[in-house]
């Protein structure tokens, strides 16, 4: 019989282990609350719906062609002085025909470079007009490649895509890493943009993509925001529809006095100050995310599923405290205080 009052014990454990687990801190944190209001005000908000995101334009419709310059077998032995004849022969590997958009781009941006270097030796005709002419030809596509790695890579393209993970409050969540690894490829748009060649082939992309897909940070960003905001719009209707004043007794009722504990524990003491972390994290990240994808055919997409989220948040979460001041204003129950 004990042996059997224990199996029964640890099922029950693990059974209430599993259901805890249902939900990211983030999310509980949001439902706790909620649940907790729906009780003392017998509200009846549903469970929130989180709408589609905007969906990412595929990748056949924004990989542009990269022309492939050659260079005469002859001639590229002649180079072997200068380094150029290695790179050549990176491209013609079995690996090089088959380079990721990351990878391509940072060949790309060596090859520039080293033809930069190239390019300050004295060399006989046709060699000299033939290197001129391919380093010309390389720097007026290099946008290609770095809109072909921007919009293509799949590291990049998952990161936008969002998770169903939502970020755990009071923690890092990868933000300083994947912040990081977004100043990274800026700085590499950057030096582009300025044409060092040098400076542009000393960062590798390879790095800061790895570090975006080991945190999983901006998935999971946003689908908190993109969460959060269909949390309001499930918590604020029902809220905002229950006059303030009716709630308003001769005196301090029970229900008011367990509504302040709720307000002052469970919403500032957690959902306010969770969706204040989520706040400085898209303040801190979006104007990087729409410097690196300025003038690309996935900003608009980005700014649907980062910035606008964000910024109907903060207007759901003024119309949720406004309720609160009303409370505040007409009841003696000193939320504020």
């Amino acid at each position: 019989m004990l042996l059997k009052q224990v199996l029964l014990l640890n099922l029950l454990v693990l059974a209430l282990l599993l259901s805890g687990c249902s939900d990211s801190a983030g999310v509980a944190t949001l439902r706790d609350y909620q649940q907790r209001l729906n009780r003392v005000l017998e509200l009846d908000s549903t469970k929130p719906q989180l709408p589609a995101a905007a969906a990412l334009p595929a990748k056949s419709a924004l990989q542009q062609p990269l022309p492939d310059l050659r260079i005469d077998l002859l001639d590229a032995f002649a180079t072997r002085r200068c380094g150029l004849d290695q790179l050549i022969a990176e491209r013609n590997s079995s690996l090089g025909k088959v380079f990721t958009a990351s990878k391509r781009l940072h060949y790309e941006l060596r090859f520039l470079a080293t033809l930069e270097l190239c390019l300050t030796e004295a060399w006989d005709e046709p060699l000299k007009s033939q290197l001129t002419q391919v380093y010309q030809q390389k720097q007026q596509t290099i946008g290609i490649a770095l809109s072909n790695m921007l919009q293509t890579d799949d590291t990049l393209r998952k990161t936008w895509l969002g998770s169903n993970k939502a970020l755990i409050p009071g923690s890092d969540n990868g933000f300083t890493a994947s912040l990081g690894a977004l100043q990274q490829l800026l700085e590499l748009k950057q030096a582009i943009a300025r044409e060092d060649w040098y400076s542009a082939s000393r960062i590798d992309p390879e790095a800061a993509l790895a570090s975006l897909y080991r945190s999983d940070f901006f998935p999971q960003l946003q689908f908190s925001l993109r969460y959060a905001n269909s949390w309001f719009n499930a918590v604020n209707p029902p809220l905002l529809s229950l006059a303030p004043a009716s709630l308003c007794p001769r005196g301090q009722s029970e229900q008011l006095t367990i509504l302040t504990t709720v307000f002052r524990k469970y919403f500032i003491g957690e959902v306010q100050a969770y969706l204040a972390e989520l706040n400085r994290y898209q303040q801190q990240s979006w104007p990087l995310i729409a410097e690196l994808y300025q003038g690309s055919a996935l900003l608009p997409v980005l700014q649907q599923r980062y910035q606008q989220p964000a910024t109907e948040l903060q207007q759901q979460l003024l119309q949720h405290v406004g309720w609160y001041q009303q409370l505040n204003q007409l009841c003696p129950v000193a939320l504020t205080g």
